[in-house]
């Protein structure tokens, strides 16, 4: 399955890190027997490792998965708008079905050098085809393709939310730049094109030009209790 990879480097990163940590060590002992390990190219390495390690680090720290990255970033956001508005109006999992595999926040890559980078959304792994929701009403304000996201759509909601689908197989027939969506309206399903380890979506959640987790948790309690 396209996704195996996914869910093994959230549930056991150590064999991932001890593989970069491996690749980085063969890389320069390949310099050194080469007779080309001069001093520029050693501090390169040992910037690229020290790079590598915080990244590391982050992902050991926060842990992965949308509940230990960027919580309390979120909330802060989240509890500035009344319940009955965006974001907490907006779908979570705006997919006709799948299972979630990656989570917001710190991961290895899976796809190319398994770094440690952010995850700026969250992937909900389906069949090809399956169809892809608006998760809110708004208006569409991006609608291409590219060599990253594949086919990608961006819609801007109330209060300053935006939301983003990307890797999908196809957009809905007639949709566009400025056209307006209503909440559960198909506008796209699922696929992998782009930089995609698998059938899949990819959705983001923005709070004008910052990343927050889609799959934030609250409650009026919480949301109470934060705005004080």
């Amino acid at each position: 399955m396209p996704f195996t990879m996914h869910s093994k480097l959230h549930s056991a990163p150590s064999s991932t890190v001890r593989s970069v940590r491996n690749t980085l060590a063969f890389s320069f002992s390949v310099f050194v027997a080469a007779g080309c390990a001069t001093a520029d190219i050693r501090e390169g390495l040992i910037k690229v490792s020290e790079g590598v390690q915080e990244g590391i680090n982050k992902v050991t720290t926060k842990g992965p998965g949308s509940a230990n990255n960027g919580a309390s970033d979120a909330l802060a956001v989240v509890s500035k708008y009344p319940l009955n508005e965006a974001p907490h109006t907006l779908m979570k999992k705006p997919v006709a079905e799948g299972r979630l595999t990656s989570g917001h926040g710190y991961r290895f890559s899976p796809t190319g050098v398994p770094i440690p980078k952010k995850h700026k959304g969250v992937d909900y792994s389906a069949p090809a085809g399956t169809p892809v929701y608006a998760a809110g009403n708004g208006t569409i304000t991006k609608l291409y393709e590219s060599k990253s996201y594949g086919n990608y759509i961006r819609i801007a909601h109330e209060n300053d939310f935006f939301t983003a689908y990307a890797h999908m197989q196809a957009f809905a027939d007639g949709l566009d730049v400025g056209s307006a969506v209503t909440k559960g309206q198909i506008i796209g399903n699922v696929g992998s094109t782009g930089r995609s380890s698998g059938n899949h979506l990819h959705f983001e959640l923005l709070h004008k030009s910052s990343f927050i987790d889609p799959l934030f948790e609250y409650t009026p309690a919480t949301v109470q209790s934060a705005s004080q």
